[in-house]
């Protein structure tokens, strides 16, 4: 049994553990804490009253693929073709995994740059491929290095990860670096596998750049999306995955053979949430600003280090001065304070001495969780 694979199961028995307490506080979770708005919820209900019996093709309904590429255009300033280029999927698990089996072929590699989402791995094993694990470094704030990219290269990659904000590191991918990587694309003839889900949720100085915006990416990028982070949608089931046509006529055919159409109800839904009200999207937006400041400064005040988090909900924090690991401090976090953050070793067999702490709390929550922590914290005698 894999670290990693031990790493999992503690995770998943932390969260049952969590589920027993009355007072318990999950700072680890990625769903939003908001309520999708309710003009959404609006859409969906006249869906769900006079649409019941509307045709759907496999890759969703025009009008919402022609938002799509709307919204893909303003946001990611990449066009693609509502008709060809864009299929929309249950959600961005759905869009994960068609487009992992769209572009790697049983033998195939895919190298990840190292943490990661670890459902890649697992859709890479469903296409009996392999993953070629790159580490990144918080002293490089989790950068993925197009030179370090170049070196970990080997026989058999087929395709090139980028997630950018990354899921649980939190970096962000530079408009330089993403130029470069396409480069190395290019010269080693590589897919690009970009998934862009928190591409809205992105702080200070730093910006999303989507690979398939830049000089030579759009012909060998599929992209993921899905509205679940940044509309408060989880359990909607609204992703998109887009890319050139020649690539996207297998991930239509496998959404076709898998799943068929989405829910017309959530096609609909989707479809308000990115041609209504942007309001409460862009109030979220603010939200996840404060909650982060205060994470970060109570992170400060128990002297631990993390990479900044430039984008995503969420931080990456070590705790290696703790002399425990990620799994043994979670557990006391747990027990003593009933307040849970994710051990990275769920992650990454060789990020034990981390911890992924989200923003999705309200912020009296946050504030509360975190006191907890620092308490135990000071009684382990390291906190300040």
């Amino acid at each position: 049994m894999t670290q990693e694979r031990r790493g999992t199961e503690v995770f998943y028995d932390l969260i049952v553990q969590a589920q027993g307490y009355d007072d318990a506080i999950v700072l680890g979770r990625g769903d939003p804490d908001f309520d999708t708005p309710a003009h959404i919820i609006a859409a969906a209900e006249e869906a769900m009253e006079h649409r019941l019996g509307e045709p759907s093709p496999p890759e969703g309904i025009l009008p919402l693929r022609e938002a799509i590429a709307e919204r893909v255009e303003r946001v990611n300033d990449a066009v693609f073709d509502p008709e060809t280029e864009i299929v929309f999927t249950n959600g961005g698990q759905e869009a994960l995994f068609l487009m992992v089996v769209a572009a790697i072929a049983e033998g195939d590699r895919l190298l990840v740059p190292e943490p990661n989402y670890n459902t890649y791995k697992d859709s890479v094993a469903f296409a009996r491929g392999g993953i070629v694990g790159m580490p990144t470094y918080p002293q490089e704030a989790f950068r993925v290095d197009p030179e370090r990219v170049r070196r970990t290269l080997i026989s058999g990659v087929r395709a090139l990860l980028l997630v950018s904000p990354n899921n649980p590191a939190a970096s962000v991918i530079s408009r330089e670096d993403q130029q470069e990587l396409i480069a190395i694309a290019q010269e080693h003839d590589l897919l690009i596998l970009a998934d862009d889900i928190y591409d809205l949720l992105v702080y200070d100085d730093f910006s999303h750049t989507s690979p398939a915006a830049l000089r030579g990416g759009k012909e060998r990028t599929l992209t993921l999306n899905a509205l679940s982070k940044s509309y408060a949608m989880t359990g909607w089931r609204t992703g998109w995955v887009t890319g050139p046509a020649d690539l996207m006529v297998r991930v239509r055919d496998l959404k076709a053979a898998i799943s068929g159409p989405n829910s017309i109800v959530s096609q609909y839904a989707a479809l308000a949430a990115l041609t209504g009200p942007q309001e409460e999207m862009h109030a979220m937006q603010g939200a996840y600003q404060r909650r982060r400041r205060i994470v970060l400064d109570h992170l400060d005040a128990m002297g631990f280090s993390y990479g900044v988090p430039q984008g995503g909900q969420f931080v990456f924090v070590d705790v290696s001065h703790t002399g425990m690991s990620s799994i043994e401090l979670s557990q006391r976090m747990l027990d003593e304070a009933h307040v849970l953050a994710y051990p990275g070793g769920a992650f990454y067999e060789g990020m034990d001495d981390f911890l992924r702490i989200t923003f999705l709390q309200p912020e009296d929550r946050l504030r509360d969780g975190l006191g907890r922590m620092q308490r135990v914290m000071e009684a382990l005698g390291v906190g300040e």
